[in-house]
């Protein structure tokens, strides 16, 4: 601030001599080099107040990307929460029984349920889908105790 003022009075007395000399040439009336130098004062002041108030503030300059910033970090860490709910809830009626009793919650039994679909899936590609379906025919018309049971089902599998 000290060197600021120091600054001002320098200025000033640099003016002070410019208007002096302009004076001796010119004659002017009595307080019109007061008038003049409070008139150059107040410009220069306008003028130092209209760039400092152009200068924004550093949080002014960026508060819109800390901003943009904390809501990219809220929903990442949001963002796999909410996928594993609704992968959960593909499986929402689940449990599975340990020691007698049954656990339900998705979130406890998730490992479990992972296993048993990676199992089903290792199954399932072991067995050729027309041998399930021919197994599953012949299992129905041995369950079938009666001939005229036997001949619908075997006309209706043929259709």
């Amino acid at each position: 601030m000290k060197a600021m003022t120091d600054n001002n009075s320098t200025h000033d007395k640099a003016l002070r001599m410019a208007l002096q000399r302009e004076q001796s040439r010119i004659k002017q009336p009595d307080g019109m080099t007061e008038r003049l130098m409070a008139a150059v004062r107040e410009q220069a002041e306008a003028s130092r107040t209209r760039r400092e108030k152009k200068r924004p503030s550093l949080i002014a300059r960026w508060w819109p990307m800390a901003a943009a910033a904390a809501v990219v970090a809220v929903v990442l860490i949001l963002l796999p929460r909410l996928t594993e709910r609704q992968e959960l809830a593909r499986y929402e009626g689940s449990y599975v029984e340990m020691g007698g009793q049954r656990q339900d919650n998705l979130h406890a039994i998730r490992a479990d349920i992972r296993e048993a679909l990676a199992m089903a899936d290792i199954a399932e590609a072991g067995i050729p889908k027309a041998d399930v379906a021919q197994e599953a025919e012949q299992e129905i018309m041995q369950a079938a105790d009666d001939t005229e049971l036997q001949n619908l089902l075997e006309r209706m599998l043929n259709e």
